[in-house]
């Protein structure tokens, strides 16, 4: 039984917007947009990384067109001497009969099929090996790029869609690497040679058939456009359906604690109806536009032939020149149907190629300074905590909707600052911009006396390391995950950060100890476990500057009571940032900055500011109660 699909308000957004949010505005595809020279411009660049190989590509393409232009030829010179001008053959045989000389004619034919099919294996490896060059190239091109795509346009875009880019869009490029490239060498250069061959038997036969060519492209025109959108859609609508699949797969725990499994398979046939009309719709604009030739080169062959017999009756032409004509002709609109078809995995490799060199020419906006203005942190400071100065920074996601305000205060080496505040208040943002996640409009950052924005962001996070609420681990063993802040580092040097983090024997009491495979974001392992992970691999990174936000969040009171003596280790001789809603984990804080609504409104250490009985006093008055409760 079909699942129905829910019932929406009228002028409601569409029930697949449930699942994941709509289409931003600068995201949606224009309706038409012809095959553009530049994007096949760049896919040849690609290409030609591999000069060698692309111009044995090209060669075998150039030789399977002639071996498709030299059969014709051999058909029909082999009727010419054998049946209608016998006596040559005698001549050129010493008098052997015309049976020898079709026997002769079709062994020909023979050897040109077989090494017709040799070319065409061969060229189909080289093709191969070329669009795998191609995509191998393109990923990892996409895959460098995205790493150094700043926050903003991760917050701003869909993972569905970058996934999209990488497999699907690519993979319409592979196709035009594979079949267009080449076999629009074989058949445009064979409906040359062709048409010149065409010429040379019957001139005025040839100009007939080209008085079709204005018919021919005007029908072209017109589908191949609609062809053109329908493709378009196609991709836009394949990218929404990975969106959602991404979203869905992604957030399967809240899916799962809600019980929206039902709800949601019913949005997504939404979806997929959507996807399928699409490709439908696609399907019947390839089946009206590819006939087209077909049915034109039909046509066109009962005119041939009903001119070429009056030709022939008047003496104008012979019968072995109609044959060759109509051989011709028929390889002319063979390849240009081949043509044709191609036309429809071109059109899907422009959408998808569109979408690729867009990512690919996607501008971060947290890049290195120039060569000549870029700064270095001091690297003789191990061990040595960074000094960070904010002053007056103004920071927002968007330029119209600032999220901090005139923020300053400097942390000096070695101290901790706690940042604390409401939801939403500013604190994560804070470092955010130390990090240099993200770009502030107004103010100043200092880092060392340097500004953050001439420092090398290598050189910058190289000596940061953060700690946040989010545990996230990659897929690996929880050796590999702790490696992750130093991937030089030795087994025994990651075993001696785990011990002075005071974790080692919980890390190498699980089942394969620091060999045990973590599963996807860290899934194998509890979130006290996950936590210590993320502790160890900020511990080996021996970083100056060191941020937590809400770094104890998941962690149970035990196994927070024994990292605690390992944290404070871990921060002596740093600078550290620290962000919790415990408030009992920054009592000794060297200082205390109350946000509200992205302002300090204060400042100082724990007891001054209980003593000043402002927002500080009452929100620890809130966390004590909410404690006293839970006990």
């Amino acid at each position: 039984m079909s699942r129905a699909a829910p019932q929406t308000a009228r002028g409601s957004a569409p029930a697949a917007a449930l699942i994941s949010p709509a289409i931003a505005h600068d995201e949606r595809e224009p309706e038409y947009r012809p095959i553009q020279w530049e994007i096949c411009k760049r896919l040849l660049v690609y290409m030609w990384r591999r000069p060698g190989l692309q111009a044995l590509a090209m060669g075998q393409a150039a030789g399977v067109a002639l071996i498709n232009a030299a059969v014709p030829v051999a058909m029909t010179e082999t009727i010419r001497i054998t049946i209608e001008a016998p006596e040559q053959w005698r001549i050129w045989s010493g008098g052997a009969d015309a049976e020898w000389g079709l026997l002769a004619g079709t062994l020909l034919v023979g050897v040109l099929a077989l090494l017709h099919y040799g070319m065409v294996a061969w060229r189909q490896y080289t093709a191969t090996r070329m669009a795998e060059h191609v995509v191998f190239d393109m990923r990892a091109d996409m895959f460098d790029h995205v790493q150094r795509l700043d926050m903003a346009y991760f917050d701003r875009t869909r993972l569905g869609r970058i996934l999209a880019r990488a497999t699907g869009d690519i993979s319409a490029l592979r196709g035009a690497v594979v079949q267009v490239v080449p076999r629009l060498i074989i058949h445009g250069l064979t409906m040359a040679l062709m048409f010149g061959a065409m010429l040379y038997y019957d001139w005025a036969l040839t100009l007939m058939l080209a008085a079709f060519a204005p018919l021919i492209a005007f029908g072209n025109t017109r589908l191949g456009r609609r062809l053109e959108q329908a493709y378009r859609v196609v991709q836009e609508s394949y990218s929404r359906m990975t969106a959602s699949v991404a979203e869905t797969v992604a957030g399967i725990r809240v899916t799962q604690g809600f019980a929206r499994e039902g709800i949601n398979a019913q949005l997504f046939d939404e979806v997929l109806m959507s996807h399928r009309r699409n490709n439908m719709r696609a399907a019947v604009a390839h089946g009206l536009y590819l006939p087209l030739l077909d049915v034109s080169s039909q046509v066109i062959a009962a005119t041939i032939l009903g001119l070429g017999a009056w030709r022939i009756a008047s003496g104008q032409m012979g019968v072995a020149d109609l044959i060759g004509f109509l051989l011709y002709s028929g390889g002319f609109f063979g390849s240009a149907l081949i043509l044709a078809d191609l036309y429809s995995t071109t059109l899907a490799a422009m959408a998808g190629g569109e979408r690729v060199f867009a990512l690919l020419d996607t501008k971060p906006t947290i890049v290195d300074p120039p060569e000549s203005a870029a700064r270095e942190l001091p690297l003789d400071a191990a061990g040595v905590g960074a000094r960070v100065e904010f002053e007056s920074v103004t920071f927002g996601y968007r330029d119209a909707a600032p999220v901090l305000h005139d923020v300053s205060f400097t942390l000096e080496p070695g101290r901790t600052i706690a940042l604390v505040g409401h939801t939403g208040s500013g604190k994560t943002s804070i470092v955010n911009l130390v990090c240099r996640l993200y770009e502030y409009q107004a103010g100043e950052i200092l880092i060392d006396g340097l500004d953050l924005r001439a420092i090398r962001l290598a050189s910058l996070r190289s000596q940061s390391a953060m700690v946040s609420q989010d545990n996230f681990l990659f897929s690996g063993t929880v050796l590999d995950n702790i490696r992750f802040g130093r991937p030089s580092a030795s087994d025994e040097e990651v075993r001696q950060a785990c011990r002075d983090l005071g974790c080692l024997d919980i890390l190498e009491g699980l089942p394969q100890g620091l060999a045990t495979e973590v599963g996807e974001r860290g899934g194998r392992l509890s979130l006290g476990q996950r936590q210590l992970v993320c502790f160890a691999r900020a511990m080996l990174a021996r970083p100056r500057l060191l941020i937590l936000d809400e770094a104890t969040s998941a962690v149970d009171t035990f196994t927070e009571h024994r990292i605690q003596q390992a944290l404070e280790r871990l921060m002596a001789g740093r600078s550290c940032l620290v962000i919790a809603h415990r408030l009992s984990t920054i009592r000794h804080a060297d200082l205390i900055l109350v946000l509200d609504h992205g302002c300090i409104v204060e400042r100082g250490t724990h007891s001054e500011l209980l003593r000043s009985g402002g927002h500080y006093a009452t929100l620890y008055t809130q966390f004590i109660r909410l404690m006293d409760g839970a006990d």
